[in-house]
């Protein structure tokens, strides 16, 4: 079962927290199994996300997806930010746009991770951050919703003044194809996929989709679906009581050991270290 806030809203479906910090800090190499999004409201860091390396500071706007090991280290004090964690099912069931979710789900290689706001952009972006932590942490009725209401608008607001860092936004019809391919990838994490047997369902040639699915997402096929089942084995790990083999099985690992060794290759400790570490 699902540990809740007191506002009855899920801990492992969207988080938003606000942190100050004046003392030197860093995040070695690591995933989550969420979506994140970071605000700087003052200070500056400096960060990596699957070997792109950014420095960035107030009235910037990060986005990580669930699939990229990222590390950051903080430059200038004070430091403080917002820190937005979001559950890729839930993103999925407030904002309907693949467009918007594009930023979060897709790394073509111009990707940028770090939007610089206008101030008058950072403006309303920070205005609609502070009324999601407000949602978060009062107790009020239907929060959820209105979390989700907030989120969708701070997407959109960042596509019409930003739209070229929404990866999908100057494709074409292809694009169709690689989102389909993802949400089946998806769907079926707990069955045997294959890119020939993919590429026959959804009628089109194996070759073609494989380059196009890494041009698009930015990981190749199998790279994507290691990725999904680590990430969701992160959450079973975090979330449940299950046994590392109930968790091997139930995040789509046919074989335990083959889970434990795919996961320390990853994340560099075991799963049972994981949950101690993380739980």
């Amino acid at each position: 079962m699902n540990r809740t806030f007191n506002n009855g809203i899920p801990i492992n479906t969207i988080d938003i927290t606000y942190e100050k910090s004046s003392e030197a800090k860093e995040i070695k190499l690591h995933f989550h199994s969420n979506y994140q999004v970071i605000y700087i409201c003052e200070g500056s860091i400096k960060f990596t996300i699957n070997k792109k390396t950014y420095t960035v500071g107030a009235d910037s706007i990060i986005f990580i997806s669930h699939l990229e090991s990222h590390e950051l280290k903080i430059l200038n004090f004070p430091y403080k930010r917002y820190l937005i964690r979001i559950k890729p099912d839930y993103l999925s069931s407030v904002v309907n746009e693949p467009i918007l979710v594009s930023i979060f789900k897709n790394r073509p290689e111009t990707f940028k991770h770090a939007i610089n706001l206008k101030r008058e952009e950072s403006a309303v972006i920070r205005s609609l951050i502070s009324k999601m932590h407000a949602e978060m942490t009062n107790s009020s009725a239907f929060s959820l919703a209105a979390v989700g209401s907030y989120m969708q608008l701070l997407l959109i607001s960042l596509y019409r003044s930003h739209r070229s860092c929404f990866p999908l936004s100057g494709l074409d019809r292809s694009f169709n194809l690689v989102m389909q391919v993802q949400k089946y990838i998806e769907e079926n994490i707990l069955e045997q996929i294959t890119l020939k047997s993919t590429a026959k369902l959804f009628y089109t040639d194996m070759y073609y989709l494989s380059h196009l699915f890494k041009e698009i997402s930015g990981f190749t096929f199998k790279e994507y679906i290691i990725l999904q089942r680590l990430s969701r084995a992160k959450d079973l790990l975090i979330h449940t009581n299950q046994n590392i083999t109930e968790v091997a099985m139930n995040s789509g690992f046919g074989n335990v050991n083959h889970f434990i060794r795919t996961f320390k290759k990853q994340e560099r400790i075991t799963p049972l270290q994981y949950r101690k570490n993380y739980r």
